[in-house]
């Protein structure tokens, strides 16, 4: 291949006091000595740059609304949505650790998109040093071939379904009977609203053709939690289906914090989702046991079995088409799409994900959920969810997996 190589080296600022106020910079080098900076941005708690800096790169970018378009030669097209960590690559679905955004007028992208998933899916366009931090880049001139490696072809095809037979939902909601589940202002009870939920969300989806819908709970009483994915597995049986825990969050310590977000089951990255994991499993304590994936070899068995199974990258596009729907009514932030060990999801062996609708803790939203108009709102917003997916799920025939 025909390349001008270069190197794009990230220096650290702040090893020194000097250099302590000073954010990271990226040193963007061409082999005859001409020298570019970009600024590396860490307002949102981890490295980003500006999506410009891949025009500087030889991609061209569009903007539009949210989606921002990054293409190269007109064969390889990247689809970033801003406030969340998924992408696609040629229709591939993808994860970054953390979600695009915008500041102001500007957009910026994780740089991880640059250090990790550009080496990994065009080796032989970049190559990046970890110890280093330097990325050698090179431009393909017209007519170049740009081959993805071997991973890209292990993906599964997110295109429509040509499966025409019966697909099982089962709702959950969470907590009941003796577990109350968080407590908001004026004496409002997780377990109460999203049993409210559950039932309205499955009295939706039971208007749709071929959809069999089922209730973990239909009232007020206790399930245990490894129960609740056992039970939804024996009843979607060898058909397809998914399964979707419905819950409200809780931050006393910080009754400000608000909004909405989707849990799949995953190892938890950060100190937010390991909270909100041990919140919901918290039940579990009553009865001496525990889910921390780090001590339950188990555990980490029925992980690596749903990535075989595909089951992570179904649960993560529902989860995120679940952030998309919530978002077009709710007042409050989106929270984006995260993951952690939770009990609820690690029995139900197919797509499945746990909403946290809200944040009973603050009371301004703690009011709304318990409202019944907010309530039907959040089961349509969840129900057009459930239909989108299984427009995409199963896959098809002319899936590539």
């Amino acid at each position: 291949m025909k390349s001008t190589w270069l190197t794009a080296a990230v220096l650290w600022w702040g090893a020194t006091a000097v250099h302590a106020q000073q954010s990271p910079e990226l040193r963007i080098e061409s082999v005859d000595g001409e020298v570019s900076q970009a600024e590396v941005s860490l307002a949102r708690g981890y490295a980003a740059v500006g999506v410009e800096l891949f025009e500087e790169l030889g991609w061209t970018v569009v903007e539009q609304d949210d989606e921002v378009v990054v293409s190269i030669l007109n064969e390889i097209t990247v689809r970033l949505r801003l406030g969340t960590p998924f992408f696609t690559w040629d229709g591939i679905v993808l994860q970054l650790a953390d979600a695009p955004y915008r500041d102001g007028s500007d957009a910026f992208v994780p740089l991880q998109l640059l250090s990790d998933f550009l080496p990994r899916r065009l080796p032989d366009l970049y190559e990046f040093d970890g110890n280093g931090l330097v990325l050698q880049v090179g431009e393909p001139t017209a007519g170049d071939e740009v081959q993805a490696d071997a991973e890209a072809e292990e993906q599964p095809v997110y295109g429509p379904s040509e499966y025409d037979g019966v697909r099982v939902v089962v709702i959950d909601a969470g907590h009941g009977g003796a577990d109350p589940g968080a407590l908001g202002v004026g004496g409002v009870r997780e377990k109460d609203v999203s049993l409210r939920i559950a039932l309205e969300l499955a009295r939706i989806l039971r208007a749709e053709p071929k959809m069999e819908v089922h209730l973990i709970r239909e009232d007020d009483r206790f399930v245990d939690l490894w129960d609740r994915g056992e039970i939804a597995t024996n009843l979607k049986g060898e058909r397809y289906g998914l399964f979707l825990s419905i819950h409200g969050n809780s931050f006393p310590e910080q009754r400000s914090t608000r909004g909405f977000e989707t849990y799949f089951l995953s190892e938890a990255r950060t100190e937010h989702e390991r909270r909100v994991s041990a919140i919901e499993n918290a039940p579990l304590r009553l009865g001496g046991q525990a889910a921390n994936a780090d001590a339950e070899p188990d555990l980490r068995f029925i992980l690596g079995e749903l990535r075989n199974l595909d089951h992570q990258h179904w649960s993560a596009l529902l989860a995120e088409m679940a952030q998309e729907e919530l978002d077009d009514f709710h007042p409050g932030p989106n929270r984006g799409v995260k993951q952690g060990v939770l009990a609820v999801l690690t029995n139900a062996l197919m797509p499945s994900v746990l909403v946290e609708i809200g944040y009973l803790s603050n009371a301004d939203e703690s009011r709304l959920m318990s409202e019944r108009a907010f309530q039907t709102e959040a089961a349509d917003a969840l129900a057009r969810s459930v239909v989108r997916f299984f427009e995409r799920y199963p896959p098809g025939r002319g899936s590539d997996r």
